[in-house]
């Protein structure tokens, strides 16, 4: 068995393992709230940590398989080019000399940005601002070796403002991609599709009338006769980017490990950026069509003063019901909240001083809560999808800190629940952002702007009734308001 088999294998393995302990892990904070006893809260914390390090584990091998991988796309294609110029060594003429083929190091990899040998991004700014020649041969180059193993992205009509640009290397997508997507919990819930390779629109079925059967009346009656009406669903497919202001120092002189702070910063900026119009993206001025803006939903009553815990549970209850009530094949399955609007609960207390959401299971057998993970967040473990913190109405809580917070009069957070099999996201590049581009912006201050870009459409009109909100309806000073710690 090759190395590369081995490593498979062993990946086989640890994502076998870190999908039973998962569903273990679920199936615990999936309990109901008497029945969640002090051992079965200290395994799932047990198997938090466990499946933490197995997904870093899992990381560490898929980097070594990739590494593999183009290390045997490079042999073929050196022996393509042999072949090509008929300069094939003989088997044996291949020993003559004692030479023989190494592996052939990548132009950018961690260890020479960490030792300050090469910097893509100050090669991307030399060739682009300098006129760099050896900057602009090392970046085409690169190209080459993405060409040879496979990480070309898809050419997507836009408009200028978003032209497709560089390819970062693949270290920095894979140290940096999969951790700061942590940081984009209601992204991670949905499943991720693919986008078609080409279009700016992705066009989905969605039924207006259904079926519709009824007894029948009497013997050799005509039966019930509804004819099913459907209409294509439009959804615009838009480019999302994070951005990030670099002295020009910086790129110019090379700083050591420039390109891992740079990349980190502007992969935490597009994540959260996607995160952010999933849940409240307006439509409207490139952005998508996020959950709370789509005509459909449920938007639970107006409060007539700030929220209590009673009240906030009562709207609750009623988001519940009616995400329920909305279709046989609809289940509500989260809530999505915001930090602050979580640990208001978990500070809520009885006239005793008693917790209201009770820290674990230790608590009384009516708790309005279960705190599963006192201090944590949702991006905890490198989970996807995310790691509950709690549960409220019986159903897990993820936290995220794009929920808007300042909506309607009240100002209020939102509080969102609803079945996540029914939103839609499409991303480019297994949702990865891949392409970049610079702009020099504050040219009397020596800055440049660098963007980091992807494309992905998003829709939660298809079955809207799916999803349902308390919050950012009441007047100034009621509802979910900024609470007081």
């Amino acid at each position: 068995m090759d190395p590369l088999e081995i490593l498979r294998k062993r990946l086989e393995e640890l994502r076998s393992q870190i999908n039973t302990k998962r569903s273990r892990a679920t199936e615990i904070l999936g309990m109901k709230t008497e029945d969640l006893t002090d051992a079965l809260m200290t395994e799932a914390s047990n198997l938090r940590k466990e499946l933490a390090a197995d997904q870093s584990r899992a990381a560490d091998i898929e980097a070594q398989i990739k590494d593999e991988e183009a290390e045997a796309a490079r042999r073929e294609a050196r022996q393509a080019a042999q072949v090509e110029h008929g300069s094939v060594p003989t088997p044996e003429a291949r020993g003559v000399g004692g030479a023989r083929v190494t592996k052939e190091e990548r132009t950018y990899t961690r260890d020479k940005t960490a030792r300050g040998e090469t910097s893509f991004f100050a090669d991307a700014y030399r060739s682009q601002f300098m006129g760099d020649q050896a900057a602009a041969q090392r970046l085409a180059r690169h190209g080459q070796e993405q060409a040879v193993e496979g990480e070309d992205v898809s050419a997507r009509a836009t408009t200028t403002g978003s032209f497709a640009g560089l390819v970062p290397p693949q270290y920095l997508v894979d140290l940096y991609a999969p951790i700061q997507r942590n940081g984009a919990p209601m992204a991670n819930l949905l499943d991720s599709l693919p986008l078609p390779p080409t279009g700016m629109t992705v066009s989905i079925p969605r039924a207006t009338t259904g079926a519709a059967v009824a007894a029948q009346a009497t013997e050799n009656s005509a039966l019930q006769n509804t004819d099913e009406v459907w209409a294509d669903l439009q959804v615009p497919v838009r480019t999302i980017g994070g951005q990030q202001d670099v002295s020009r120092q910086s790129l110019e002189r090379g700083t050591p490990g420039i390109d891992l702070i740079v990349f980190r910063d502007l992969a935490a900026a597009y994540y959260a950026e996607l995160d952010r119009q999933i849940i409240a993206g307006s439509g409207a001025s490139g952005q998508m069509l996020g959950i709370t803006q789509t005509v459909g939903i449920y938007q639970a009553s107006a409060y007539t003063a700030a929220a209590t815990a009673q009240t906030f549970y009562v709207k609750g209850a009623g988001v519940l019901a009616a995400v329920a009530g909305a279709g046989t094949e609809i289940v509500p399955k989260f809530w999505l909240m915001h930090p602050r609007r979580w640990y208001w609960l978990t500070a809520q207390v009885d006239s005793q001083g008693r917790p209201l959401a009770t820290p674990l299971a230790t608590g009384p057998g009516n708790a309005m809560a279960v705190n599963t993970y006192p201090g944590g967040t949702s991006a905890d473990g490198g989970q996807q999808p995310p790691m509950p913190v709690g549960i409220y109405h019986g159903l897990p809580v993820y936290l995220d800190a794009n929920v808007p917070t300042s909506v309607g009069t009240g100002p209020e957070d939102l509080a969102i629940a609803g079945d996540p099999s029914k939103g839609y996201l499409w991303e480019d590049n297994n949702g990865v952002p891949r392409q970049l581009k610079f702009e020099q912006t504050l040219g009397q201050n020596l800055t440049v702007k660098l963007v980091l870009f992807n494309y992905a459409a998003f829709t939660a009109g298809r079955y809207p009734a799916a999803f349902g909100v308390a919050g950012g309806n009441s007047g100034a000073g009621f509802g979910q308001v900024a609470p007081t710690f």
